[in-house]
């Protein structure tokens, strides 16, 4: 019998697939929720010391995902990592960032930091962008109101991935001891500049789609407008300074044959998101 997974953000796009795959495949997998509490869930809240233990009863290993864009991260992991540790948990593989390792001071790094530092068996899932980001809000929000893509980022190329394809590196890691002690990263299989995500965008609904290069000064107050919190916005920044540099431009040679399949294309992932970008789901 295998041992129970726990899979922290389940109810996203990346936890939610995990969750799918190690059910699929007969794994005892539940979720962590704040609010769903029946036998695929188990009550979690990562800020609340108190579900820890309960939530790690009888768990072998941990989907670990801790408040992206947030800037004290580690902090808010710390506890859950002890708590792991405490609960005899043995394998752990934590959802980071691409390029986390060029910065020792992000948090999303220090977080990787306590994962390896816990005596765990560990691994780090560095993704790149998801190509889902753009058929959410508030990006999907504007391409189907006003058919243009506002972005900080010049006529830099992205290699955006599927998140999906995400979702089957973190199955693989949870349930193949040959990837522990490994950091892998995953990018899509083709880089982008963002003139040909508005071609391929406008291809597929049939209408024109226009890329807005935007300055970080316009960018920035765009994100207020929307309600993102300060930190948060500056965190948005960085990682768009990291593409205009170029970091998130190399396509992916490597997670196919981890999986053993293609990658998913940017093209597919538009297909299976049209209705996003449609004006009546506006």
């Amino acid at each position: 019998m295998h041992d129970r997974i726990l899979v922290l953000g389940a109810s996203g796009l990346v936890g939610g697939r995990v969750l799918q795959l190690l059910s699929r495949h007969g794994y005892d997998a539940v979720g962590a929720s704040r609010r769903q509490c029946d036998g695929a869930w188990a009550r979690f809240d990562l800020l609340d010391p108190a579900t820890h233990a309960p939530a790690l009863a009888g768990v072998g290993a941990v989907m670990l995902l801790s408040r992206p864009g947030d800037t004290q991260a580690h902090v808010h992991a710390a506890p859950f990592i002890e708590a792991m540790v405490a609960a005899g948990v043995r394998r752990v593989v934590d959802l980071s960032a691409l390029g986390a390792e060029r910065r020792p001071d992000f948090s999303t790094r220090l977080v990787e930091r306590l994962v390896e530092d816990s005596g765990l068996a560990w691994t780090h899932v560095r993704p790149n962008f998801f190509a889902q980001m753009l058929a959410r809000p508030p990006l999907s929000t504007e391409i189907a109101r006003q058919r243009t893509l506002r972005l900080p980022l010049e006529a830099a190329k992205v290699a955006y991935v599927d998140a999906f394809d995400v979702a089957a590196v973190i199955f693989r890691a949870l349930t193949d001891p040959e990837l522990a002690g490994r950091a892998v990263t995953i990018s899509g299989p083709e880089a982008l500049d963002h003139e040909e995500v508005a071609r391929r965008l406008s291809a597929a609904l049939g209408e024109t789609v226009r890329y807005v290069a935007i300055s970080e000064a316009v960018a920035r107050e765009l994100l207020a407008a929307r309600g993102f919190p300060a930190p948060q916005i500056e965190r948005v920044l960085e990682f768009y300074a990291l593409c205009r540099q170029g970091l998130c431009a190399t396509p992916d040679t490597r997670t196919a044959r981890l999986l053993g399949r293609p990658l998913g294309t940017f093209d597919a992932v538009i297909g299976a998101n049209l209705p996003a970008w449609r004006g009546d789901a506006a």
